[in-house]
């Protein structure tokens, strides 16, 4: 790598930054990365120093390197490190090919001019040249971050499936001799994922889950299986019979649903445990809303990951809800905000919750800019019973049918 350094530094003597890129991306870059480039946080803050001591505008430059003048004694200082340490993490910047050693023969950094055009001093010149690499390593660890959060938000929402399918088998037989394993080995599972680092260790984590839950989901007595995976009683969307009337801010609207024709795409019952725990999230207000229509609400981002989910058919309450786990990043709302959401709404409820979300962004009157926050808001209306999510969806349905 080196070596390719060195070929490029003969053919462009002053590299320059990708135009739209400035000295605070080449930061944030070294920051998020720096430990995949084997960087220790000692050696980092080394680096993230002398890159801060440069000047702004040479490293957009054509005609200079960016170059570190300041004295020896001045950094250590500053950086609370002797000045043998300071010089012991320059010369190893140096091998990892970060930066060049351009000083005078006592160490001087002046910022003389050079015969060769450049000046004495700390040259980061070769970071410049690395860029494309950190670029790269950048996205890939965001992408990793990405499946991890994903895969974070399957699992939680994994479990509670399986909690609710155990509740109600302790409801309905008790006395399974399969009971006693399957509440030990949910037992066993960890309460938090920092022990997960990566995406194939929530991976398998996700599979442990949804195997159990099929386990569960066997032992009920004319569950329904239209996955084989397990659904736990997700409320239902799939009838397809109007309601007279549904409202919206007080304005009455005949029910124009046409029946879907296709069993395979209803939905199951609502969830039967939560509203014996008295649980106010009653979904019985959208009896209306079929698996066409719940697409046809869905805004571009959010229908992609359906129709990818759900190549050539509807979609269902499981992929509804992994499309918006996937919608999340692109809105910014963290896994805090909608395992919240779902604890007070329920997963199916919730997952709505981001579709008005995410499909009003583009409202022509008042447009929703800050997704995470209007979550939170609708959870609270929630707990406190005033959020209509029937309401807002009608209003929403509306809106697409009054679009040109």
């Amino acid at each position: 790598m080196q070596n390719s350094i060195a070929v490029e530094a003969s053919l462009f003597p002053f590299p320059c930054l990708p135009e739209g890129m400035t000295l605070s991306h080449v930061i944030e870059l070294v920051e998020r990365n720096a430990r995949r480039i084997n960087l220790g946080p000692a050696r980092r803050e080394v680096l993230l120093r002398l890159i801060r001591k440069t000047s702004p505008g040479d490293w957009t430059a054509s005609d200079r390197d960016p170059v570190c003048f300041c004295a020896q004694q001045d950094l250590a200082h500053e950086l609370g490190i002797t000045d043998r340490a300071l010089r012991n993490h320059e010369q190893g910047l140096a091998t990892s090919g970060l930066l060049e050693i351009d000083t005078a023969a006592n160490g001087r950094r002046s910022g003389r001019l050079l015969s060769n055009g450049r000046r004495l001093g700390i040259n980061l010149r070769p970071l410049i040249l690395m860029l494309p690499r950190l670029i790269e390593l950048d996205a890939a660890w965001r992408e990793e971050a990405r499946r991890c959060q994903v895969l974070r938000l399957e699992c939680s929402a994994a479990k509670r499936d399986v909690k609710r399918l155990i509740e109600h088998l302790l409801t309905t037989d008790p006395t399974n001799p399969a009971l006693a394993s399957l509440l030990h080995r949910r037992s066993a599972w960890p309460r938090r994922y920092s022990s997960m680092v990566d995406a194939g260790g929530l991976a398998s984590h996700l599979a442990e889950i949804e195997a159990l839950g099929g386990e569960c989901e066997a032992l009920l007595p004319c569950a329904p299986k239209p996955s084989g995976r397990a659904v736990a009683r997700i409320p239902a969307i799939g009838n397809t019979n109007p309601n007279p009337s549904e409202s919206c801010n007080g304005v009455e609207r005949k029910g124009e649903i046409q029946p879907t024709g296709e069993a395979e795409h209803a939905f199951a019952e609502e969830n039967l445990a939560r509203e014996r725990a008295g649980d106010a999230t009653s979904l019985r207000e959208l009896n209306w809303l079929t698996p066409e229509m719940l697409r046809d609400l869905a805004g571009p981002d959010l229908r992609y990951y359906l129709d990818s989910l759900c190549p050539g058919g509807l979609p269902c309450p499981r992929s509804l809800r992994s499309a918006v786990f996937h919608l999340l990043p692109n809105l910014q709302i963290s896994e805090e905000v909608m395992n919240a959401a779902a604890a007070v709404f329920g997963d199916f409820a919730a997952s709505l919750a981001v579709l008005v979300i995410d499909a009003n962004r583009d409202h022509p009157v008042h447009p929703i800019r800050n997704p995470g926050a209007t979550l939170r808001r609708f959870t609270r209306l929630q707990e406190q019973g005033a959020f209509n999510l029937a309401g807002s969806l009608i209003g929403l349905r509306a809106r697409r049918k009054a679009a040109p």
